[in-house]
């Protein structure tokens, strides 16, 4: 690894975490006496494995991202893609928890699951490994998807 892709990886971790923590504060405690009222999947896991796997998934991220920045050319279209499905990331949590809003929710998560689709297959054409570690990502977002569909149906 050289210097450059060691220092672009730091910042993308940096702002990688830092968009999950901006769109997680407004995940407050009012909003998980809301959350537990719900009916929610007998599949939906403990509450404290969500921050653990978003810190794993977002350092994956900036990984992906990372290598991507340090190709030549810099492939701009890849890396507006690719902050585009971030911040729809983190409106999800603005839209499900701050303003209680499942059914808006799961419209905003497919796009993002749409959006992290185009995000691998772009990443694809310019990086293989990179689209790789957006693998989980996806996976871990459409299991969201199917959780909030479960809340959407069932409450």
């Amino acid at each position: 690894m050289n210097k450059k892709f060691i220092i672009t990886l730091i910042i993308s971790i940096i702002v990688c975490l830092l968009i999950g923590f901006l769109g997680g504060i407004s995940v407050k405690a009012d909003n998980f006496v809301w959350y537990n009222s719900l009916n929610k999947s007998p599949l939906s896991p403990p509450n404290i494995l969500f921050p653990i796997a978003w810190s794993i998934l977002y350092i994956l991220l900036a990984i992906s991202i990372s290598i991507i920045i340090n190709i030549k050319p810099l492939y701009k279209k890849a890396v507006i893609i690719f902050i585009i499905q971030l911040i729809l990331n983190s409106f999800w949590t603005y839209i499900f928890f701050e303003l209680k809003q499942p059914l808006f929710g799961l419209v905003e998560i497919i796009i993002l699951d749409i959006m992290i689709i185009i995000t691998i297959l772009k990443f694809k054409s310019i990086s293989k490994i990179a689209s790789i570690l957006l693998l989980p990502y996806l996976l871990w977002c459409l299991f969201a998807s199917y959780l909030t569909f479960h809340v959407v149906m069932f409450n």
